[in-house]
């Protein structure tokens, strides 16, 4: 084989190899935090953070400022209900799909109330009525929900862990 041909195949193969690893590696990431996650029976269930530190692991990237809770999860048989109450500051609740886009985030500029109801559907779920909380619809049926809270000076730290404490992650049973 000439260099020319096997320059070729190499750049080829690299580029194949690359965009498969651009592809795969947000879908492998979010499987080895579920492994994880179904080690430790906590799938479907929340899960609450103290104040990120210079070595919190955690959380992937943390903001000194701000509070994690969330849950891991699972709704490929049955939806989930969110519940938590809402501090008085800033907040969020964002969704991550399989592939770990955010395809959802709520915050304090959309709603103002003491708290909150979410119902997460999965994408093969079957339409239902909801009078009492917000819906949203995962596109895959594993995730991650993650509450982010505004810590500030910390003053009201003691209302923040409570706040963070309320939440609630169960199935929807029929």
């Amino acid at each position: 084989m000439s260099f020319i041909k096997k320059t070729l195949i190499l750049i080829t193969l690299g580029f194949l190899i690359h965009i498969s690893f651009i592809y795969y590696f947000p879908y492998l990431k979010v499987w080895m935090i579920f492994q994880n996650a179904e080690a430790l029976n906590s799938v479907n269930v929340a899960f609450y953070r103290d104040v990120p530190t210079a070595n919190s692991r955690e959380v992937i990237r943390p903001s000194p400022d701000l509070m994690y809770s969330g849950c891991g999860y699972d709704v490929t048989y049955n939806p989930l209900v969110i519940k938590t109450d809402i501090p008085n500051s800033y907040w969020s609740v964002s969704f991550f799909s399989a592939n770990s886009d955010n395809f959802t985030t709520l915050n304090n500029d959309q709603i103002n109330e003491e708290n909150i109801t979410i119902y997460l559907f999965g994408p093969d779920s079957k339409p239902s009525q909801i009078k009492d909380g917000y819906v949203v619809v995962s596109p895959s049926n594993r995730g991650l929900m993650l509450i982010r809270q505004f810590i500030g000076n910390g003053s009201n730290l003691d209302i923040l862990y409570e706040t963070q404490s309320s939440l609630e992650c169960d199935t929807l049973s029929n």
